[in-house]
């Protein structure tokens, strides 16, 4: 039994490691610009994820279809398949972790709070962790396309067709948006109709400000408007909408606030001023 503790320490400073590894390789991915996709250790693992074998259930809840579209929204070159894997390995990781350290601990409070922790953490953590890639994703689109927009209206006011001024303005472009507007381009290039560029790129992102984009164009290839006009009317209306998220962010702070105020900073003021009397009228000093 003294062998347990000394094993459960092996391991959960192999987790830390792993996941420090995996933060640095994701930081130098961010910095080189290669934010589509997962690390390069989840893609050599592709292979071993294919081949391994889920229960029915699970594959059905893990590896649906909205599950495939969520994957792309959050620009994860995993499939279906290879997340489920991915959860199901980790579940069985977080389970044998969470019993060695509980049997380290003696199943002791501390070592039950940390089991329960470490066993939510896988099991909910991958399901967080693309959802908050979703949301960062969403965040990130939403803020650069008013400036895009702007560029593209004033390429088209300019004389350039459509695909020019598209090719011009996402040359230079930053950011995911950039990222998924040089991708669209690269389809175009490669003699993929319009349409069905346009409907890629919006299979693979999550902004609805972004389909909207996509639907005016193709109601101007159909209809034959002005698509610099519906741009400047669409870029005024997502700055005011930028705008109104900028205000609703700002009303909630007092709100977030209040947490570290009573949790952390309330109970350090109690301890400060009021120990002292408490000491001295209990002890009588």
């Amino acid at each position: 039994m003294s062998t347990l503790p000394l094993v459960a320490s092996l391991l959960a400073g192999a987790a830390i490691g792993l996941m420090v590894v995996a933060a640095v390789e994701l930081v130098r991915a961010v910095r080189r610009g290669e934010t589509q996709g997962p690390p390069g250790i989840a893609l050599k693992l592709r292979p071993v994820l294919r081949l391994i074998a889920l229960p029915a259930g699970l594959e059905q809840r893990w590896g649906s279809e909205t599950v495939r579209q969520q994957l792309r929204y959050a620009g994860a070159r995993l499939e279906g398949h290879e997340f489920a894997a991915a959860r199901w390995i980790l579940l069985w990781t977080g389970l044998l972790l969470a019993v060695l350290v509980g049997v380290g601990r003696g199943w002791d409070l501390l070592g039950q709070f940390l089991s329960l922790l470490v066993l939510v953490s896988a099991v909910l953590g991958p399901g967080v962790g693309l959802q908050w890639r979703i949301e960062r994703r969403r965040t990130e689109i939403d803020l650069a396309l008013p400036d895009f927009l702007d560029r593209l209206a004033l390429g088209l006011d300019a004389g350039l067709g459509f695909e020019v001024a598209l090719r011009r303005t996402a040359h230079d472009f930053r950011g995911l948006l950039g990222e998924d507007l040089r991708l669209l381009v690269r389809q175009l290039d490669r003699g993929h109709p319009r349409s069905e560029a346009l409907k890629t790129l919006v299979q693979s992102t999550p902004s609805d400000d972004l389909h909207a984009f996509v639907a005016a164009v193709q109601q101007s290839d159909r209809l034959g408007t002005s698509l610099a006009r519906a741009l400047r009317v669409q870029t005024t209306l997502l700055r005011a909408r930028r705008r109104r998220r900028a205000q609703e962010a700002s009303r909630r702070l007092p709100i977030l606030i209040v947490f570290p105020l009573v949790f952390f900073f309330l109970p350090a003021l109690l301890i400060i001023y009021l120990a002292p009397p408490l000491l001295h009228l209990f002890l009588g000093r």
